[in-house]
């Protein structure tokens, strides 16, 4: 992947605490900051994955109640009953 140089301002205690987090994963300054990046943008994507699941099912949800209360209000009208291959009235 092609790379390109950036030039951000944070406070030095950021840079500090990054820097001791390189020394302690033996990666440099750059590599650190990058895969806290990917991190946080993979992270957003799948945050933004899961919220659109959640209305999707929210949305089947109401749709699935909706069927459900059709269906018990056709059940609930009155009509032929069929016993054994026999028409008979409903009570």
């Amino acid at each position: 992947m092609p790379v390109t140089k950036l030039g951000i301002s944070i406070p030095i205690e950021l840079l500090e605490e990054i820097d001791k987090l390189s020394q302690g994963l033996k990666k440099n300054r750059s590599a650190v900051i990058r895969e806290a990046i990917t991190k946080m943008i993979n992270d957003y994507k799948r945050q933004q994955v899961i919220e659109h699941a959640g209305n999707i099912y929210k949305i089947i949800a109401e749709e699935d109640k909706r069927l459900a209360e059709d269906f018990l209000s056709i059940c609930e009208k009155p009509g032929a009953k069929y016993k054994a291959g026999i028409k008979t009235k409903r009570k």
